[in-house]
């Protein structure tokens, strides 16, 4: 079977994940997600809308 849309997790990039605004970006990889968050000084958070990497506690 061939995997949707839907079947894939997308980690988005922002300030708060109320605050569409702020996005810095939509990614497939966390990875990448973490590089822009780094750049950006937001926040990455799972299709959840769980934070996954948190900047201020990664920027110390």
């Amino acid at each position: 079977m061939k995997p949707s849309f839907y079947d894939f997790k997308i980690y988005r990039v922002r300030k708060s994940w109320d605050d569409i605004r702020s996005g810095a970006g939509s990614f497939f990889v966390l990875e990448n997600a973490i590089r822009v968050a780094k750049e950006t000084g937001c926040n990455v958070y799972n299709h959840k809308k769980q934070c996954v990497w948190c900047y201020k506690s990664q920027a110390k």
